[in-house]
């Protein structure tokens, strides 16, 4: 019942090897030549696509955000391209602004800082222009005969009253 499990193989003899593929201990390590050490371009193209899409996300939220603060009456007194360059500046800055952080080692790195302190700049020029168009908006006529509501006051008391009094 207990037979021998034989190994196969074990008593050939290994192949030596030859001059060439004697490795050097000084020499690096380099990968087979069939496979790449990283795929080219690979990374670089699905961030790119991130910062697109971050981009656009910016431009809503920013958007949104200084009408809240800044208040959509005085957004609608601003032309269109001074709303186009605070908004595309701000979007970019935020863009710039993660693309160090993901591309740096430490989180405050000389160009994180440089592109939140673009980012602050940008908002308070936004600040800034919105100020200005509160200050230069024209009041409306809402004030007209019409509207306006005229107080009454009674001087004398209405006969009813009088003869009730007496």
């Amino acid at each position: 019942m207990n037979e021998g499990i034989q190994e196969s193989g074990t008593e050939e003899a290994l192949p030596e090897l030859s001059e060439r593929a004697v490795v050097d201990e000084a020499a690096p390590l380099e990968p087979p030549p069939s496979i790449p050490a990283r795929p080219p371009g690979r990374t670089i193209s699905w961030l790119r696509l991130a910062y697109a899409f971050e981009f656009l996300l910016a431009v809503i939220a920013i958007l949104a955000l200084w009408s809240e603060v800044g208040g959509q009456g005085h957004l609608d007194l601003m032309p269109w391209y001074t709303k186009l360059a605070c908004v595309a500046a701000s979007a970019w800055c935020c863009v710039r602004f993660t693309a160090g952080l993901v591309e740096e080692r430490n989180i405050w790195s000389r160009r994180t800082v440089v592109w939140l302190a673009g980012l602050i700049l940008v908002g308070a020029t936004m600040a800034a222009v919105t100020y200005y168009y509160h200050l230069h908006e024209e009041p409306g006529d809402s004030d007209s005969d019409d509207t306006t509501a005229t107080a009454v006051t009674a001087t004398q008391r209405p006969r009813i009253l009088q003869s009730l009094a007496e």
